[in-house]
């Protein structure tokens, strides 16, 4: 098992610069623990686990995913899956982090896939054998759905943000401290994500300097790259004398973090 880290450029000098995630492949003469050790060393947030092969067979997939938890690898990751998954299966990769799927399907066993992996919250990109896009490939989840997900996992990090973060999008502003403060609490990887959210949260209120603060932190480290926009946008809005009541944040979940490369 080999671990590639993702990069991309800085402002400026061009240099490389680490962006808090890696790829992961299938490679002889590594191993899981050797992950987790990169995975500290580089203090990243997210991975990317590029080959089918990996969460084909149940079994092995529910195995691999006990293992992660067992070497204690808490962040954020997207998988490649070319088979229909089961329940159990999909259970045992949401606990272990996972939080998108990318499924490569035919038409009998997409529907079917469909409905399971929303049942479980995973964001996910729905595609045919040959590559091509569903009609409908990305869910747009509700309140209440991001509330039953909550239900099945009460004390998974991820499932605590996203509901924080459909509470925001439904301009519940009252309920996404609670969920948030959960998430957090349980250890949720992104911390900038989070900030960030507080941030959109402070700027619809109409507190931009509280915005700025927030933003300001969230960018310390390998900072996501809707922080960045956002704290540029601010600036800018600010330095312009911009009605700050008009303001606008980005507000992104951390699936922007795992796309595919």
């Amino acid at each position: 098992m080999k671990l590639r880290l993702l990069t991309r450029r800085t402002m400026g000098n061009g240099s490389a610069k680490y962006t808090g995630a890696g790829i992961v492949t299938s490679s002889e003469g590594g191993s899981l623990a050797d992950v987790a050790v990169e995975i500290a060393h580089h203090d990243l947030q997210c991975l990317i686990f590029q080959d089918e092969a990996l969460f084909r067979d149940e079994l092995s997939a529910i195995s691999f995913c006990s293992e992660m938890r067992t070497c204690k690898i808490n962040v954020l990751w997207s998988a490649r899956l070319d088979s229909l998954p089961t329940r159990v299966q999909l259970h045992a990769m949401r606990l272990a982090g996972c939080q998108h799927l990318e499924l490569s399907l035919p038409v009998e066993e997409a529907d079917q896939a469909y409905d399971l992996v929303r049942e479980y919250g995973f964001d996910m990109t729905l595609r045919h054998p040959d590559g091509t896009p569903y009609a409908v490939d990305v869910p747009d989840y509700t309140v209440a759905e991001r509330e039953a997900v909550c239900g099945i996992f009460p004390d998974l990090h991820t499932a605590q943000f996203d509901l924080a973060v459909a509470y925001f999008k439904a301009r519940r502003y009252r309920d996404v401290m609670l969920p948030l403060a959960k998430s957090m609490t349980l250890g949720f990887p992104a911390n900038e994500l989070c900030l960030n959210l507080l941030a959109c949260l402070s700027a619809a209120k109409h507190y931009p300097e509280m915005a700025a603060g927030l933003l300001k932190q969230a960018r310390y480290g390998n900072s996501h790259p809707v922080v960045d926009k956002n704290a540029d946008t601010l600036r800018s809005w600010v330095r312009n004398g911009g009605d700050v009541r008009g303001i606008r944040l980005l507000l992104e979940p951390a699936r922007a973090s795992l796309k595919m490369a």
